[in-house]
């Protein structure tokens, strides 16, 4: 029997190119079309891009300034919240001593000793009743380069902003590094990550929704309960804060830059079509 050896002829490459081609797009679009959001900068809860959610009662804000973490639905990968005075320096949120001038010294923040692993704030489906819709948190701290990723309901990323450098160099509580990077997307987030290469890495007002009720209640009251869509409870009524700007460093990284990954379904459908193109070829050979 004679085998005659498969020859790879332009046709062949030419359709195996255009295979990967058509699929790339698509990939974007099973991520599910989720909005990236950041960095920008973030002195206030003013700042948010989730305002309008925030002051409605729908999207809850931990600010940790409790001392604790009191929104529920929601586990933290590693890290503690950390007083003023912690080790001598913390980063908070500007506002969150109550006036913003330029240090973060006097609050709360999230920290964790090891930036390169980042941080992973995982949403609880039965607690919520469902996925938040929209997610976001603060970087504050940190050192070397930072990036975001979120990820849909089934774990999948729904994409990264980043690396981005945005570290000032300084550990002595300076917020006018700080940034707000985060998601909307209407198949459910399930989980958001931050990280930075260098250093410890610290984080403040995370928030996330969209939930009927989602006011975060007062130091010492017990954790609000979630209510299911669909179902009328009334909507405590949330306390209206007004946007302010907030004056753009010079240096200012890009908006909204997206990395698109491929999930496993989509390394799988990649691999079919391109096996399914290379059969065809053959035949016609």
């Amino acid at each position: 029997m004679t085998v005659r050896p498969t020859r790879l002829g332009p046709r062949f490459v030419a359709t195996l190119a255009l295979g990967a081609l058509l699929l790339l797009p698509s990939s974007r679009a099973l991520a599910g079309g989720a909005t990236l959001l950041g960095p920008t900068p973030y002195l206030s809860v003013a700042n948010s891009p989730f305002l309008t959610d925030i002051n409605a009662g729908h999207v809850y804000v931990e600010t940790f300034e409790c001392g604790t973490i009191t929104v529920p639905g929601v586990t933290p990968s590693t890290g503690q919240v950390i007083p003023p005075g912690f080790a001598g320096l913390v980063d908070s949120v500007d506002a969150d001593d109550g006036v913003i001038d330029g240090s973060g010294l006097n609050g709360h923040s999230f920290f964790s000793g090891s930036g390169a692993t980042g941080i992973t704030f995982t949403f609880d489906q039965t607690t919520l009743g469902a996925f938040p819709t929209e997610a976001g948190i603060v970087w504050t701290d940190g050192g070397g380069t930072t990036t975001f990723e979120a990820f849909d309901s089934l774990g999948a990323s729904l994409g990264t902003i980043g690396p981005v450098a945005i570290a000032d160099g300084s550990n002595a509580g300076t917020t006018a590094e700080d940034r707000f990077f985060g998601v909307q997307f209407a198949g459910g987030i399930s989980a958001i990550k931050i990280s930075n290469t260098s250093g410890g890495i610290e984080v403040d007002h995370l928030q996330y929704g969209l939930y009927p009720s989602a006011v975060a209640l007062p130091c010492g009251v017990a954790s609000p309960t979630p209510t299911v869509a669909g179902i009328a409870t009334p909507t405590p009524t949330a306390t209206t804060v007004a946007a302010t700007p907030t004056t753009t460093p010079t240096s200012q990284p890009t908006t909204g830059a997206v990395v698109p990954t491929l999930s496993f379904p989509m390394l799988a459908l990649l691999g079919l079509a391109l096996a399914g193109a290379a059969v065809w070829v053959i035949r016609r050979l």
